[in-house]
């Protein structure tokens, strides 16, 4: 009894594996999966650049593919014999969604694309000439590149006009490392970046590479003269001014040796009536070139409307001070003119008895003497001559002193 129980679950175990060889090899059942990460391949992107118009953003998409066949052709299916694409004929400016088809072996069945429309943004094509920039990386202080020529010094940025209004600059990147004072010449490739720096991509670019030729120069600051010609308009005047008095050059150690300071070109202020920043553009010796740090040198000058007021006073007008007891000052004088000068709004309310004219008598000789004239009141806020700068006085023992004269 025990003997024919084991075998007949032998035999049964025979039977099933005989079943499962049947079903696999002869009957082969459906069986499904999914490929991932499929490829859209885009189709008449040049109709598309033959209207003016170019892919704002990336032209790479993927979908993923559920096919279905039999087991052992599903088995068998290689990712690279699935394939997608979208065509792109008809598409206009603005958001686009494009239906993609995919195509697999004869005996295999697609039967779901995940994703199998793609949002395509459609913009106007445009080309803009771009400055070509160059980014030193591993700078060392005290150091800066020099006697700098590249080729070509532009390039042509070509794309969806989105994206290149998002460039400022196609850059290369140099090193230190890799230069000498002696200038040399590198290739190096072309990239396009934003304000930022960073990298802009979906773009073409006319040339891949620019060559650079430069040297790996010392930095020196050293004193900066600007010399100002002319004068401010009339009634101008400038009441602040920051020139700098400094600046950075840079060349070979034994150029730099000869460099003890620098003079600028001659600014012109003549006929200046209003706040301005002028550019200074130092005169530079042979070898010697301008650091970064002094690329952009400014003058600036604040100027204010100024006014003008004259008061005219006899001789009995003149205040006199620190009369000695027992003395009397007899100023010999025509007619004296007091001009004030400054801001028109504190100008405007001066009055003839705030710039009475004075004169001390401390610093006086016994007889006549020559005495000089201030005013009675000292102005902080305008600027004061007085014609003539001195007086002729006497001074002689006599009657007490006036009331002006004590």
């Amino acid at each position: 009894m025990g003997n024919s129980s084991w075998l007949d679950k032998i035999i049964s175990v025979v039977i099933a594996l005989i079943l499962w060889v049947y079903v696999v090899n002869v009957i082969n059942p459906p069986s499904s999966t999914t490929i991932t990460g499929v490829p859209v391949q885009l189709l008449n992107q040049e109709v598309l650049a033959a209207s003016s118009l170019a892919i704002a953003g990336t032209d790479s998409y993927t979908v993923d593919v559920v096919v279905e066949g039999a087991r052992s052709d599903v088995i068998d299916l290689q990712a690279d014999q699935v394939t997608a694409a979208a065509d792109l004929f008809g598409m206009s400016k603005g958001q686009n969604y494009l239906t993609v088809s995919v195509s697999v072996p004869e005996k295999i069945t697609v039967t779901e694309i995940k994703s199998g429309r793609i949002p395509v943004l459609i913009d106007e094509l445009v080309s803009v000439q771009k400055p070509v920039n160059v980014k030193v990386l591993d700078e060392v202080a005290g150091f800066e590149l020099g006697s700098i020529s590249m080729q070509p010094q532009e390039i042509s940025v070509m794309g969806a006009k989105s994206i290149v209004d998002q460039v400022r600059t196609v850059q290369i990147q140099v090193s230190h490392a890799s230069l000498a004072e002696t200038p040399s010449t590198l290739q190096l490739s072309a990239e396009a970046v934003d304000g930022n720096g960073e990298p802009v991509y979906n773009v073409r670019l006319s040339n891949a590479y620019v060559e650079i030729t430069a040297g790996l120069y010392q930095t020196k600051t050293v004193p900066l003269e600007v010399p100002l010609e002319g004068s401010p308009a009339q009634n101008r005047e400038i009441t602040r001014k920051d020139i700098p008095e400094e600046i950075t050059v840079k060349g070979s150690a034994q150029m730099l040796q000869t460099v003890e300071a620098i003079v600028a070109e001659p600014l012109n202020i003549q006929g200046l009536a209003e706040d301005i920043s002028l550019p200074v553009t130092p005169i530079l010796p042979d070898g010697i070139e301008i650091a970064e740090a002094s690329r952009r040198l400014l003058a600036e000058f604040t100027l204010t409307a100024v006014a003008e007021v004259q008061f005219e006073y006899g001789p009995e007008d003149v205040w006199v001070y620190n009369v000695p007891a027992g003395y009397r000052v007899e100023v010999i004088a025509s007619k004296i003119t007091v001009t004030a000068k400054g801001e028109e709004a504190v100008v405007s309310v001066l009055q003839s008895k705030e710039l009475q004219p004075a004169v001390d008598a401390a610093f006086i000789s016994a007889g006549t003497d020559e005495a000089v004239l201030t005013t009675r009141y000292a102005q902080q806020l305008v600027q004061v001559t007085i014609s003539p700068e001195t007086v002729r006085v006497r001074i002689r023992i006599g009657e007490n002193p006036t009331e002006e004269q004590q």
